[in-house]
C-alpha cells in the first residue's frame, strides 16, 4: 500500500484527513489487534434451515429509502447530509413506536464530532442481537489527489445499509424474538484518511458503542450483546456478498446454510476475503459477528458510481431473506444456547 502526508477538509469545520491512496475499509493488511483471517467454510457441511421470506415489497421499500437517503447528498459527519440523515433515521422508527437513543460525542483527537443512533426490540430475553450498519459516507473533499475528489453520494456504501434497517424494522416488530434485536447506525465507520491506515482513525462509532456496553456490562447496567449482524454495501445490482473472513465461523456458516435455504446461494460467498468493518470491535472483545458485505470486485467501491442509478431493489430483498432466515438460528445458538 502507497502511503503519503496530505492534509484533507471533510466539511466539519477542521477535519485531519492525512491519506494516502487507498480509501475507506479496505480489503484486509496485518493489524496489531485484528481478529485472525479464518479459513473458509466447508460449505457441504451447514445446517439446514427453513426459509423466511421478507414481506415482497420490502425490497422496494427499502430501495425508497435509498433514494431518500442518497438525495441529502453526501453525508460525512457534520455535513447538512448527515443532520438530515440523523432525523430521517429517527423520524422513521419513532413512527414505528421505538424508542431512539442518540449517542452524540466529539472525538478529542480528531476534534470531530460523531453520533451514533440505536434503538431495541424487545424479545422474550434481554440479551440483544445487535443488527448493524453504518451512516456515514467516504469524505471525497479537499484531498491533494483530484482522482480522491468528487460528489459522492455512497448508495450502496453507507445508505444501503441503512435503508434495509429501516425496512426491517416494522418486520422485525412483528415477530416474536428470543432476542433483544437492537438497531444500531454507526458513524464514523470510514477513515478520515484517505487511506485506511489499520483502522486508526477509522471504526469511531463501534469502537464506541462496544466500549460503552462493556463499560455497562461490568457495572451490570445492561444485558450483554450476544450477537452482531453487521450490513455494509448490500444493494448493488450485480450483488455479491463475500465470505468475510474475520467473522465469526459459525455465523457464516448460518449465512451461507440462510442463503442456500432461500435460494440465494448463487450471490453469496463465491468469494472469500477479510475486510475491516464495524464488526471487528466486536469480535476483539469476544461477541461473535458476521459482516455481510460486497467489497470484493465492488467496482463502484468509493468511486463516482456509488449512485442509485447501480442499485436494485431486488438485491436488498435477497439480503432481507438471508437475515430473517438466520436469525432465529442466531437466536438459538447464542441466546438460548442449545448449539
Amino acid at each position: 500500500m502507497r502511503t503519503s502526508t496530505a492534509l484533507s477538509l471533510c466539511g466539519i469545520g477542521l477535519v485531519a484527513c492525512i491519506g494516502a491512496a487507498m480509501a475507506g475499509k479496505h480489503l484486509a493488511t496485518a493489524a496489531p489487534q485484528r481478529p485472525p483471517q479464518q479459513p473458509t467454510i466447508d460449505r457441504s457441511k451447514v445446517p439446514q434451515l427453513e426459509p423466511v421470506r421478507a414481506p415482497a415489497d420490502l425490497g422496494a421499500e427499502a430501495f425508497e429509502h435509498v433514494r431518500a437517503l442518497t438525495g441529502f447528498g453526501p453525508r460525512t459527519p457534520g455535513s447538512p447530509g448527515w443532520t438530515q440523515q440523523l432525523d430521517y433515521v429517527q423520524r422513521h422508527l419513532e413512527g414505528l413506536g421505538l424508542t431512539v437513543q442518540r449517542d452524540t460525542w466529539t472525538d478529542r483527537k480528531e476534534l470531530v464530532t460523531f453520533t451514533n443512533l440505536a434503538a431495541r426490540i424487545p424479545g422474550d430475553r434481554d440479551e440483544r442481537i445487535v443488527l448493524g450498519c453504518h451512516h456515514d459516507t467516504k469524505c471525497t473533499r479537499g484531498h491533494p489527489d483530484p482522482a480522491h475528489n468528487f460528489h459522492f453520494v455512497g448508495a450502496n456504501d453507507g445508505a444501503s445499509g441503512v435503508a434495509l434497517l429501516l425496512a426491517l424494522a416494522p418486520v422485525l416488530q412483528r415477530a416474536r424474538h428470543r432476542a433483544t434485536i437492537e438497531l444500531v447506525f454507526f458513524d464514523g465507520e470510514e477513515s478520515l484518511d484517505w487511506a485506511w491506515n489499520d483502522a486508526a482513525r477509522a471504526l469511531f462509532g463501534s469502537r464506541r458503542f462496544v466500549k460503552r456496553h462493556r463499560d455497562a456490562q461490568l457495572l451490570g447496567e445492561e444485558p450483554r450483546i450476544a450477537a452482531l449482524i453487521l450490513l455494509d454495501m448490500v444493494g448493488r445490482t450485480d450483488l455479491h456478498i463475500q465470505e468475510e473472513l474475520y467473522s465469526t465461523r459459525r455465523l457464516r456458516e448460518l449465512t451461507w446454510a440462510a442463503a442456500v435455504a432461500c435460494g440465494h446461494q448463487q450471490h453469496f460467498f463465491q468469494r472469500a476475503e477479510a475486510a475491516s468493518d464495524d464488526h471487528v470491535p466486536f469480535l476483539e472483545v469476544g461477541i461473535p459477528s458476521v459482516d455481510l458485505i460486497d467489497l470484493n470486485g465492488n467496482p463502484h467501491w468509493h468511486k463516482p458510481t456509488d449512485t442509485i442509478e447501480n442499485m436494485a431493489p431486488a438485491s436488498l430483498q435477497k439480503v432481507a431473506d438471508v437475515v430473517l432466515t438466520m436469525l432465529p438460528e442466531v437466536e438459538r445458538l447464542y441466546v438460548l444456547g442449545d448449539g
